[in-house]
């Protein structure tokens, strides 16, 4: 009778890597464990990471302003854009 084959071994899951953007969105929320080398790491490695919005062409048309918008539906938008967010 023919052995069984191994299955392969789990190996513990990574956490996702911290980013550039992440470290100064903790050091503005007040996050004090962030050490002065990580912030000054992160500022040099932002630009290879995170492209310049402004480098980027994009074809945006604005088809409402905001004061078009009525206030169930500027608060739906709110609600929205904060889902998933921590506090």
């Amino acid at each position: 009778m023919p052995e069984k084959p191994t299955p392969p071994k789990r190996t513990p899951e990574k956490p996702a890597p911290i980013t550039p953007l992440d470290i100064f969105t903790r050091v503005m929320q007040g996050d004090e464990t962030i050490t002065d080398r990580q912030f000054d790491a992160a500022k040099v490695a932002a630009p290879y990471l995170h492209p310049k919005l402004a480098g980027l062409s994009m074809n945006a048309v604005v088809r409402r302003g905001v004061e078009e918008f009525s206030d169930d539906e500027l608060n739906t938008l709110a609600q929205a854009g904060t889902a998933g967010r921590p506090d």
